[in-house]
C-alpha cells in the first residue's frame, strides 16, 4: 500500500472525508460508489466499486459472441478501464484506462454512432477507435460502454445490423449489474 502521509479523524457518525487530492489522482467524485474492504492486517480498503468490471467474465463472452457475429473487434470498458475486448489483440486495449473521450461521452450517457468521419480514441495511449460506442446502463446510471473497434482495414461506419447488436450487449449488460 502507498502512504500517502495524509490523516483524517472519524467524526462522530463514522464519516471520513477522503482528501481532495486523493480523490481527484483517482477520479473519485460526488455519488462514486466504493467498495469497503477489510485486509489480513486489519486495514481498511476502499476501492471504487465496478458492476461492469464484477461483470468481466460475461463482458468477456459477450465481446467474443458479437465480434464473431459481426467480424469486427469490441470492447467493454467500465468507468475507468477496458475490462473485455475480441476481435483484435488483447494488448491493444484490454485494462487500459478509457480515454478522455470516452469519459466524456460516458458522462453525458449518450450512445455515440460515427458519420463515417468522426471516431472516439477508446483507450488512453492507444491507436484503436470506436466507429459506435452504446451505454451501459444500470436504473439509469452509466457502468460503461460497449464498443465497435474500427479495424485498420475498415471502411468509415458501421451496418445497422451490427449496431443493432452491440446497443443489444450494451443492454444487457446493463441488466446484468442490476443482478
Amino acid at each position: 500500500m502507498k502512504a500517502t502521509g495524509i490523516v483524517r479523524r472519524m467524526d462522530d457518525l463514522g464519516r471520513v472525508v477522503i482528501p481532495k487530492e486523493i480523490r481527484r489522482t483517482m477520479k473519485i467524485s460526488e455519488g462514486t460508489p466504493l467498495e469497503i474492504f477489510i485486509d489480513k492486517d486489519g486495514g481498511i480498503i476502499f476501492r471504487k466499486y465496478s458492476p461492469v468490471g464484477e461483470l468481466s467474465e460475461s463482458a468477456q463472452h459477450m465481446s467474443e459472441c458479437v465480434s464473431a457475429l459481426c467480424g469486427a473487434g469490441v470492447a467493454v470498458s467500465d468507468r475507468d478501464r477496458i475490462v473485455a475486448s475480441a476481435g483484435i489483440p488483447k494488448k491493444d486495449l484490454l485494462d487500459k484506462p478509457v480515454s478522455k473521450q470516452l469519459e466524456e461521452l460516458m458522462r453525458k450517457k449518450k450512445p455515440f454512432i460515427s458519420s463515417g468521419e468522426d471516431t472516439v480514441l477508446a483507450a488512453d495511449g492507444g491507436l484503436r477507435t470506436a466507429d459506435a460506442a452504446f451505454p451501459i446502463l444500470n436504473q439509469g446510471d452509466i457502468c460503461g460502454m460497449f464498443l465497435l473497434i474500427k479495424g485498420e482495414d475498415d471502411r468509415p461506419g458501421e451496418s445497422e445490423e451490427n449496431l443493432r447488436l452491440a446497443k443489444l450487449a450494451a443492454s444487457y449488460l446493463g441488466r446484468e449489474t442490476a443482478q
